[in-house]
């Protein structure tokens, strides 16, 4: 019994380890792309904007699960990695426009999910312009970073972050046998 308990003790420190580097990871992505926006002046499009909400819905629901324990734990994150392939299915459509687009794109569906408050001053226009777009999906999906294309990037990290929570499920799985 003390093989079993030690190995299911590893599998859940395992598996909540690889969920805490997945909200790391979130936070470190949506640091990047505010750094692209306000230090670079690279305005989201609609794709963009959605591709922020899959990551902040990921890094919530990821969180939550540390709030539960076995199955609704596990169903949490995986219900977060399918957050994760939305935002690499969002991410790769809009790498799919850039390469069809023409010249005669110049925007997309503009979206903004919220509006800035005049009570919240400053904070409230910033928070209301992160999660804005306006810019031409096919345009934002040419924009590169370290030599590759943001598009590339963020399909790469939302497969990852899937990735990763599957496995962390699994050995949640694991740890409960």
């Amino acid at each position: 019994m003390g093989r079993n308990h030690s190995r299911s003790i590893t599998g859940a420190s395992s598996a909540a380890w690889l969920a805490r580097l997945v909200i790391f990871a979130g936070i470190l992505a949506f640091a990047l792309v505010l750094w692209l926006q306000f230090a670079r002046s690279e305005q989201p499009c609609s794709m963009c904007v959605y591709q922020r909400l899959a990551d902040i819905a990921v890094m919530v629901i990821v969180t939550m699960g540390f709030f539960w324990q076995g199955g609704i734990r596990r169903g949490l994150w995986i219900l977060a990695a399918l957050y994760a392939l939305a935002g690499a299915a969002l991410a790769g459509w809009q790498w799919h426009l850039t390469q069809m687009a023409t010249a005669r794109v110049d925007t997309c569906a503009s979206v903004q999910v919220f509006q800035g408050s005049p009570a919240l001053g400053g904070w409230g226009k910033a928070f209301a312009a992160t999660l804005s777009g306006h810019g031409s999906c096919a345009l934002a999906g040419t924009r590169t970073l370290l030599g590759w294309p943001v598009t590339h990037w963020s399909i790469a990290f939302f497969l990852g972050c899937a990735v990763i929570l599957l496995i962390a499920q699994h050995l949640l799985g694991r740890a409960r046998s």
